[in-house]
């Protein structure tokens, strides 16, 4: 087992999170297109010491008065990121927070879908690529950087709405440069960013502060305190890479034993699904808290938790470094550490060093947990070459991995919220894998479905709808997420179910294309036969240009002149597929 960095905080006893919520500040009045803010009642939110406000100040950069004032934008922006995804959810590409306006922003792709975001208290704005595009570009990605040498991470860029990958520039073996020719095939959707920094999961041997130990190894820091919903009792979060040990004894901060670390072998992933860990409080004398240590700049309070939202102030708490803040930078990330190759981790600009590792992510704004410490860059707070950033695991799916309820000062306000789900279209015998999300309430929540197709399923403690559909119909779908404290919360979809065709499909030859640099070029594809529904896809596009899976729209504006033998591609709803050669020539 590596060697680990963390540091818990065990308030009183098993103090738990790092992290951790801030501030009950007077909310900005609200804009004419932003909902009010809610009573103080259902905004019981922990008071911002003055230390902690310095604290944030000196990672934000920012005065302490404008602490105050961007604490209260992102509380609010907080509830309008829940209100787009409950309202839109996956019509909305993107969301983020941005501090110089004080407000959420989000991309989508239709005027409505702009209309609803608008409505619900963000700002709009108009993108070609849907989130579907962009999912389906991060996912070949991934299939063609794991394992490739110097690749060190992908995924989405929240604001310019397309897919990052980051490559060591000294990297040259073929098998990298056969990833550059393959990523510049996807034109517009990627941009490889350089970097020689490598992530790390962070380890070391250290001493003092508050922390937890693994058996006789190095020791990780706590994460959140929480109670296991199916009655086992008393537990903490931390990092998968703390507990790969099976059923391995663990230490609090005195070096008393506080319970047992991975418990029968089914408490710890580091893996793809993620980098989290559980440790059950099986020792008489240990009591859950929940509170997090801001390690001499006063205690906080965990309130509940949340997803981060790229943009946002956060915070994480570790043995080593103590209370650290900076801004989510990153979501939705795929890591490769070496070792392993980690999907769906967040980064923020906060600093961290060995021993930090399992520690707690919290929002300042609210007090809500968001993550678990999972690495970071070369660069510690105490300075070192390469670069300083952090990287966790998001907190919610631990929860729901491990069947945790955190522990809180209150049960979390607020009602259940299910994101939106858009019409869906598919073809008998075709394969289904459509995941859910819920906010708000006390999590984790327990999933059900009424008016799936026959042949689909959900998964009761994911919400993820799985199977393939065996009968052509159309059917209402109400998907329902139940809290643990039994708050419910709903959406509903229609589901398409096509009858499959017969052959392979077609594509219409749009004919030799010309264009000219600098000016908009949009060529339609049309597909007739097979199995609808269709997906899109071209290599060798000319720069500048992309095509739109979903209606087959060829758009953008060439960049460089030139001649480019594209090949369009066609694949029906049952995997046949058609394509084609197409010129297009464009000038200077």
């Amino acid at each position: 087992m590596p060697t680990h960095s963390q540091r818990p905080l065990l308030t009183g006893l098993l103090a738990a999170a790092a992290l951790a919520g801030l501030a009950a500040l007077p909310a900005l009045p609200a804009q004419a297109d932003t909902p009010s803010e809610p009573s103080p009642k259902t905004t019981a939110e922990p008071r911002l010491s003055a230390e902690l406000r310095a604290a944030l100040a000196r990672d934000l950069g920012v005065s302490p008065a404008g602490v105050a004032t961007r604490l209260a934008d992102e509380r609010r922006a907080q509830r309008v990121a829940t209100e787009v995804r409950a309202t839109i959810g996956d019509q909305a590409t993107s969301l983020w927070f941005d501090a110089a306006d004080g407000r959420l922003h989000a991309t989508v792709t239709t005027p409505r879908a702009a209309e609803a975001a608008r409505t619900a208290g963000a700002v709009p704005h108009q993108t070609r690529r849907t989130r579907a595009e962009l999912e389906a570009a991060a996912h070949k990605v991934g299939a063609w950087s794991r394992g490739v040498p110097g690749v060190r991470s992908w995924g989405p860029n929240a604001r310019a709405g397309r897919v990052d990958v980051v490559i060591d520039p000294d990297a040259t073996s073929a098998a990298t440069q056969a990833l550059r020719a393959k990523l510049a095939s996807l034109g517009g959707l990627i941009r490889v960013v350089e970097s020689r920094d490598v992530p790390r999961q962070q380890g070391g041997n250290v001493v003092g502060g508050e922390k937890w130990t693994p058996g006789s190894e190095s020791p990780c820091s706590i994460g959140f305190p929480v109670t296991r919903t199916s009655g086992a009792g008393k537990a903490f979060l931390t990092a998968g890479h703390c507990t790969n040990d099976v059923s391995q004894p663990a230490y609090g901060r005195d070096g008393t034993r506080v319970g047992t670390s991975n418990k029968n072998g089914t408490g710890s992933v580091n893996a793809r699904e993620g980098d989290m860990g559980i440790v059950d409080v099986d020792q008489t004398g240990w009591s859950l808290a929940p509170t997090v240590a801001g390690w001499g700049q006063g205690d906080v309070t965990v309130t509940g938790s949340a997803e981060a939202v790229v943009g946002t102030a956060v915070c994480h708490s570790g043995q080593t470094t103590g209370y650290q803040c900076g801004e989510v930078t990153k979501v939705n990330q795929s890591v490769d550490y070496g070792n392993v190759v980690i999907d769906g981790l967040s980064y923020s600009s906060a600093c961290s060093a060995g021993g930090d590792s399992g520690g707690s992510y919290i929002t300042p704004a609210g007090g809500r947990a968001v993550g678990l410490h999972s690495g970071g860059g070369s660069a510690t707070c105490s300075g070192g070459s390469g670069e300083k950033y952090t990287i966790f695991q998001p907190v919610n799916e631990a929860l729901t991995k491990f069947g945790a309820q955190l522990v809180t000062s209150d049960p979390q306000p607020g009602e259940v919220r299910v994101s939106a789900v858009s019409a869906q279209t598919t073809a008998t015998g075709s394969k289904v894998e459509l995941p859910n999300s819920a906010e708000g309430g006390t999590a984790p929540y327990t999933w059900s479905a009424i008016g799936l197709p026959t042949g689909l399923s959900i998964a009761a403690s994911t919400g993820t709808i799985t199977g393939s559909p065996t009968a052509a119909g159309t059917h209402q779908v109400t998907l329902t997420a139940t809290d643990a404290a039994g708050k419910k919360g709903t959406t509903s979809f229609t589901w398409t179910v096509t009858a499959p065709g017969t052959g392979a499909p077609k594509l219409a030859d749009p004919g030799s294309q010309n264009g000219y640099v600098g000016k908009p070029l949009s060529v339609p594809l049309k597909a007739t036969g097979g199995t609808a529904p269709y997906t899109f896809s071209a290599t060798n596009l000319p720069a500048g240009l992309t095509v739109n899976p979903a209606t087959g729209v060829i758009a953008g504006t060439p960049t460089v002149w030139g001649f480019s033998n594209a090949t369009l591609t066609v694949t029906d709803a049952t995997g046949k597929k058609t394509s084609l050669t197409v010129t297009f020539t464009i000038w200077s």
